[in-house]
């Protein structure tokens, strides 16, 4: 994902997790390497005492210090949560492999079907 900003800067998204405490944390570390961070996010509204009940949030960082966000990300084992950009493409790496698997599972179905109609003649 890439937007500009108001001045016409390039920002990229390196990171997403689930708790924007962490997402500050892994921010503070691109920030001590001199990286301009932004963090986008949101968490679901319902609270109960014991759990927050979700969220998702993401680090932002200048088009043009990307990679060495993401070798910084790594380095400091947060590899896990790296989001690689992909151009030209609405979908992550990680969308187009369940997408895979959902067509992969539902072509066995069909052919389990197909064979037990077969034999059940």
């Amino acid at each position: 994902m890439t937007e500009p900003d108001r001045a016409g800067q390039g920002w990229e998204q390196v990171w997403q997790g689930e708790s924007e405490a962490v997402a500050n944390i892994v921010a503070g570390r691109l920030e001590a390497e001199g990286i301009a961070v932004r963090i986008e996010g949101n968490s679901t509204p319902y609270r109960s005492d014991a759990f927050v009940m979700g969220g998702t949030w993401g680090i932002v960082v200048p088009v043009e210090q990307a990679a060495v966000a993401r070798e910084l990300l790594r380095a400091n084992d947060e590899g896990h949560n790296v989001i690689e950009f992909e151009p030209g493409s609405a979908l992550s790496s990680n969308q187009k492999a369940t997408f895979r698997f959902i067509a992969v599972l539902v072509l066995g179905i069909a052919i389990f079907i197909a064979m037990a109609a077969v034999w059940g003649r």
